[in-house]
């Protein structure tokens, strides 16, 4: 068995957990951070594709939650976590999202105004930008629709770099090629392809971590401990711990589906990227957008069911997928149980939440066809295609089952931070009842954001990691 010794062990290297040791690693302190998956480069695999679900996705990018609806779900599992997979998108919440967030869950010191500097920060040090000049097709047709509909749409910004204004694709700045970097640069050390098992206990401090590594039992000992392992990952670590008390108990989600539209003309071009723009008419409870349009995607979301899929598929140029995401309420549970490796993950879609659902279909059903579309693939398996916008209201009611594929990249809320009765950790991510230990990751946001949580995520971590060294 090989120890370790650290001042500071950071468990997870995804957003919450690379901008928090970078903070500390940069004010002097040794940390050791600590990753399962593996250290691979931005470009170690092709954007979206087989071979990077296989190296960057936990299990292949297919886990389940299991309830009356299932829901798929997406884990970045390698340096620099979700980051490394995600399309970037960067939003601040909406002041009274921040402001609920405070006056529900008791969260002190926490306003939209204070937030607000860490965010300034944030934006300055990741070089949170839009997309140079001309919109991609997919994105430009999200504009027609929403124009012609009257709602408002937006290019969203993002954690990207472009090299000028005719650089199409541009280059993700992930962990990997920011705060990783500068936690190296300050003397901290990474430690991949490791899997903290559990963490062991004198009283009420937390002294040693368990982990494997390639295979191996490995022990580290540590003066303080931030657990940033994610919404999943986290409560199950603390729970297979003995750490119980408002852990896993509140999972929240952006359910999420998505429809494939048919156009006269081609428009898919690889070289664009991901479309990154949204319509704002409905948010925060309802988001539309453009989705990933590859050929692989488009694939799938034509739905197992539809009829001459081989033919389609030759003509996926001019084919796109867009989505409809839903500000959760409904509420899930994360469990670690005996002898299983994964976590068992419980969450039922509410009816509020199927009734969003459907109604963001028929939105977006009105948005491509404003747009031009000739032709939507109907995302409830069994169902015909939809060929004019007096046809939308068949998908309005979203069954429950496995007629149509629910999924979702945001998961968070699953040890949320306050002092109300309901919260695992104190205001600024110390874990209630214990000496040392800190969660720091998606973990801490009370209800679903609305938005996509990144940005939010890592404004959070770097405003306690701020209230830990003091300042």
């Amino acid at each position: 068995m090989q120890n370790l010794e650290t001042e500071v062990l950071v468990i997870g290297s995804g957003p919450g957990g690379a901008t928090t040791a970078a903070m500390l690693a940069e004010q002097g302190h040794q940390v050791l951070l600590v990753e399962e998956g593996a250290d691979l480069s931005i470009d170690s695999a092709e954007s979206y594709s087989i071979a990077e679900m296989d190296q960057k996705y936990r299990n292949g990018g297919l886990t389940t939650t299991v309830g009356k609806t299932n829901v798929t779900y997406i884990e970045g599992r390698c340096v620099g976590g979700a980051s490394e997979i995600n399309a970037a998108l960067y939003h601040r919440p909406h002041d009274e999202t921040v402001e609920r967030w405070a006056r529900e869950f008791r969260i002190r010191d926490f306003t939209p105004q204070g937030l607000g500097d860490h965010f300034s920060a944030l934006e300055n040090e990741m070089q949170v930008c839009r997309r140079p000049g001309e919109l991609s097709p997919n994105s430009r047709l999200l504009q027609r629709g929403s124009d012609k509909l009257g709602w408002k749409s937006t290019e969203i910004e993002r954690f990207w770099s472009y090299a000028n204004k005719d650089d199409r694709a541009g280059r993700r700045r992930s962990m990997t090629e920011t705060m990783i970097p500068r936690f190296r640069a300050a003397g901290g050390r990474l430690q991949p392809d490791t899997r903290v098992r559990r963490l062991l206990f004198e009283g009420n401090k937390a002294t040693w971590a368990e982990a494997r590594c390639h295979g191996k039992t490995l022990r580290i000992r540590f003066k303080d401990v931030f657990v940033c392992a994610g919404a999943v990952q986290t409560p199950t670590l603390l729970r297979r711990s003995g750490v119980l008390t408002n852990v896993g108990e509140q999972l929240r989600i952006h359910p999420m589906v998505r429809i494939a539209a048919r156009f006269p003309d081609a428009l898919n071009d690889p070289h664009w990227g991901v479309p990154v723009r949204q319509v704002e008419e409905f948010k925060p409870n309802l988001t539309l957008g453009c989705s990933h349009s590859s050929f692989p995607h488009i694939a799938l979301w034509l739905g197992q069911e539809v009829e001459d899929k081989k033919a389609i598929l030759q003509q996926w140029r001019s084919i796109a997928v867009f989505y409809a995401a839903v500000c959760g309420e409904s509420t899930g549970t994360v469990r670690s149980l005996p002898l299983l490796d994964e976590p068992f993950i419980r969450y039922d879609l509410s009816e509020r939440d199927m009734s969003l659902l459907g109604e963001g279909l028929v939105r977006l059903g009105e948005l491509v066809f404003a747009a031009g579309a000739t032709e939507i693939f109907s995302p409830i398996e069994g169902q015909p295609s939809i060929t004019e916008p007096s046809q939308l209201e068949r998908v309005r009611k979203v069954p429950h089952g496995g007629k149509v594929n629910i999924t979702t990249i945001h998961l968070f809320s699953s040890c949320p931070m306050g002092t109300s009765t309901v919260c695992a950790a104190d205001s600024h991510g110390k874990m209630h009842g214990l000496d040392n230990v800190y969660i720091n990751d998606a973990s801490l946001l009370p209800t679903s954001p609305g938005v996509n949580p990144q940005g939010t995520i890592m404004a959070i971590a770097r405003r306690n990691a701020a209230r830990f060294l003091g300042a």
